[in-house]
């Protein structure tokens, strides 16, 4: 039993609470106005029960210097402190109904989530399955396990197989002379990159043999001109010989060009009858003109044709041959084939003498022929010399050629590609049956097979834990529906069960509710348990569900039941059967707490424990959290009777304390008279008289009366009722505006207030 709440500190408006001189009893009823720190002391009972530091942690004052910090005594003197921001003692006797409770076991804003549901189960199941959830979670934890070790082993080998799948790499087969292999196709590789070498090797090529064109050179050689007169070509003779200088004739050509007016562009002398001017005109002509520009060319065209140049691009070329050729040697032996380049120069050079004589004799005797057939073969003979040189060196050079051919045909044909991948699968082999490999494959199928085991023991527990919630759900249900039967309901549970669907394999509740014979939805939609049930609804559904599992417990008589606020959004009906079902609570747990913001719900439950056969008036506390300094509140004390009676009451009982010797001169008992006077008229005779009228009026509407109201059964005391008005009336603002000034005197009080009770006890004068 919880018997003491020391103290609380720090804990919203429980700043600095002080319960030490209230003992609390089998039947602790705790009263407190709304936001006045009820529901965060549900919270702390919650928060000490699960050991959920957080309920307390989230709450602290705001304004406040206190550090969290509470004392619980318990029974035989044990305590659950809270102090830095920890229990010491975990209380699990503490079974409590509040906001919590609902928000995490039944609804959360308006909807049944997935969260509420897996929540619901847990609570359902209890103590009734707990080897068959443990039996379950520890296969299913085991599974767990086993699978990641599974998957952390398949992480470990997947830096070990590179781009081979698992099951690639597991089937690698074990090479056992894999290194003398390895040897082996490396010296394979080399003769192959050998051969590609080779392959690759420049090959020599023929020489080039010249070309000779002498056709132009010969027919300049062997022209003439027959047209140019022969006085004239005599006349120009006889003075070209006159003079005898050797580019006179040329000079004298080029000068034709300028005599286009009939004076000397010299001496700018006549032209006209000059007799060798006309033999010039005569002779130098414009075939001979071209004649002459044709043998000026011969030099260039000759050295062209015979230079020493085409030996130099001979000899060029047949360096790069021999150096190629020198290259083969390693793997073709052989002489090298010669070439006598000096033979072909001492031929340019007899050429270019014998083309070059015919040259000059033809520029001494331009209009005559100079060459004949016999000059040209004895020039296709020289220049044959040249080429049968030439074509010596490449008929013995195409014999090398043919010899290499035949060597680069014999080599074989080698794949390197594929002979470095028969070493690489040599190598992933070898890999694969590394010893630390090896125990990997080997952990792998431990953990398979560790898998394999969990989950047959995890189906097995599935099936037992399944049976055992099957079991407690059905009973489950059909205490929940006759709660809500008894509370007047019109909606109930159609379905309770449980699936695994939940994540990570964990169970949770399946159900249903109906409502006239209609489905709800539990989240949005048409038919919405958000907007279907009415807050009253949803709490006597949370409600429901909390005292049907509190009564299902076999350990209920040790249970101490914490309920908070149970009638919030209730109607009568389902206050009234609020309290029988707490009451049964009461009666069957060890230690019930009761906390409620509704004083006439508390006394009403305190007369149904206190009715004949009920409880001792002893094992019940009436507390309430009250007001004090700064807003905050702390425990004190509550009569409910005082809290609950209504203003005539309230008023009669002050008249006869004052009658008693309490109140001497107390303007609240000269206050007090006519509101306990106008309540005995309303309760003798109810419904007759208008709660709106004063007094005065109602003592008219009585003097008013005719038979057969029963009115006039009061008529014999309306004088009385008149006087003890008007000195009464004197104190109240709606007769007398200076009430507050008036002087209470004891003596006369007290004679109105005899006479008042007089007319309540006697009913006459």
């Amino acid at each position: 039993m919880l018997e003491r709440i020391h103290y609380i500190k720090g804990l919203g408006l429980l700043h600095d609470t002080n319960g030490a001189p209230f003992t609390l009893q089998k039947a602790s009823l705790i009263y407190a106005d709304n936001g006045r720190g009820k529901s965060t002391m549900a919270s702390l009972f919650r928060s000490c029960s699960t050991n959920n530091q957080v309920l307390v942690t989230s709450r602290r004052t705001i304004d406040g210097v206190n550090a969290q910090e509470a004392r619980l005594q318990f029974s035989n003197g044990q305590n659950a402190i809270f102090q830095n921001g920890s229990w010491d003692n975990q209380r699990q006797e503490l079974l409590v109904f509040d906001a919590d409770f609902v928000e995490k076991n039944v609804y959360s804003g308006g909807q049944v989530t997935a969260g509420n549901r897996k929540n619901l189960l847990q609570f359902a199941l209890g103590d009734t399955a707990v080897a068959a959830q443990q039996a379950y979670d520890l296969a299913n934890g085991s599974l767990t396990t086993a699978k990641n070790d599974v998957a952390r082993i398949n992480i470990e080998l997947s830096s070990h197989h590179g781009d081979f799948t698992l099951q690639q790499f597991r089937a690698m087969n074990p090479v056992e002379d894999a290194e003398a292999q390895i040897e082996a196709i490396n010296l394979r590789i080399a003769e192959a990159e050998d051969i590609q070498n080779i392959q690759i090797r420049l090959m020599p090529s023929a020489l080039n043999v010249p070309l000779l064109d002498v056709v132009e050179v010969l027919s300049v050689l062997q022209s003439s001109l027959d047209d140019i007169d022969v006085n004239a070509e005599a006349r120009v003779k006889q003075h070209l010989q006159q003079h005898d200088h050797q580019l006179l004739e040329g000079w004298i050509s080029s000068g034709q060009d300028f005599l286009d007016k009939d004076t000397c562009p010299l001496c700018d002398q006549p032209l006209e009858g000059v007799n060798l001017i006309q033999a010039y005109r005569s002779y130098f002509n414009q075939e001979y003109k071209n004649l002459i520009s044709s043998v000026n060319q011969l030099d260039n065209k000759v050295e062209g044709l015979f230079s020493q140049a085409i030996a130099d691009n001979i000899q060029t070329e047949l360096n790069t041959t021999t150096e190629r050729l020198s290259n083969w040697l390693d793997k073709v032996l052989g002489e090298l084939p010669n070439l006598n380049i000096q033979e072909i120069k001492d031929n340019l050079t007899a050429l270019l003498s014998y083309v070059a004589d015919l040259v000059s004799r033809k520029k001494q005797n331009i209009l005559e022929c100079v060459s004949n057939d016999a000059d040209a073969t004895q020039i296709n003979t020289i220049w044959a010399q040249i080429i049968q040189v030439i074509e010596r060196f490449n008929q013995e050079l195409q014999a090398r050629i043919e010899a290499i051919n035949q060597y680069k045909e014999g080599l074989a044909a080698v794949d390197i590609n594929q002979l470095r991948q028969q070493i690489t699968s040599i190598n992933w082999s070898q890999r694969r049956h590394e010893p630390a490999v090896v125990q990997l494959f080997q952990d792998l199928d431990t953990a398979n097979g560790m898998v394999t085991t969990f989950e047959q023991g995890k189906e097995t527990a599935k099936q037992q834990l399944s049976q055992v919630m099957t079991q407690t759900l059905r009973r489950y249900k059909d205490a929940i529906n006759a709660h809500l039967l008894r509370f007047g309901a019109s909606f109930s549970i159609a379905e309770l069960d449980a699936n695994f669907t939940g994540g990570g394999g964990q169970a949770t509740s399946k159900f249903a509710l109906e409502m006239r014979g209609q489905p709800l939805a539990l989240g949005d939609g048409d038919n919405a348990f958000k907007t279907a049930l009415s807050e009253g609804d949803k709490r006597t559904l949370a409600l429901a569900f909390f005292v049907a599992y509190a009564e299902s417990l076999v350990d209920l008589v040790d249970k101490i039941i914490v309920i908070d606020d149970p009638m919030c959004s209730l109607d009568l009906n389902r206050k009234q059967q609020t309290r029988l079902v707490i009451k049964n609570l009461h009666d069957n747990c060890h230690q019930l707490i009761l906390l409620a913001h509704d004083a006439h719900f508390l006394r009403e439950f305190r007369n149904d424990l206190l009715r004949p056969t009920g409880a001792n008036p002893a094992n019940i506390q009436c507390v309430r959290l009250k007001a004090v300094a700064n807003n905050y509140s702390d425990f004190g004390d509550i009569d409910f009777d005082r809290e609950c009676e209504s203003s005539y009451f309230k008023a009669h009982r002050l008249l006869d304390e004052y009658l008693g010797g309490q109140h001497p001169g107390c303007i609240n008992v000269a206050r007090s008279v006519r509101p306990m006077l106008e309540g005995y008229l309303h309760r003798r005779f109810p419904g007759m008289i208008n709660q709106g009228l004063l007094f005065g009026a109602v003592v008219t509407s009585i003097n008013n009366a005719q038979q057969p109201s029963p009115l006039v059964h009061a008529q014999n005391i309306t004088d009385e009722l008149n006087e003890i008005n008007q000195y009464a009336g004197q104190f109240h603002h709606d007769i007398n505006p200076a009430a507050d000034q008036v002087q209470v005197v004891d003596g006369e009080l007290r004679t109105y207030v005899t006479r008042a009770l007089a007319v309540i006890h006697r009913g006459d004068v």
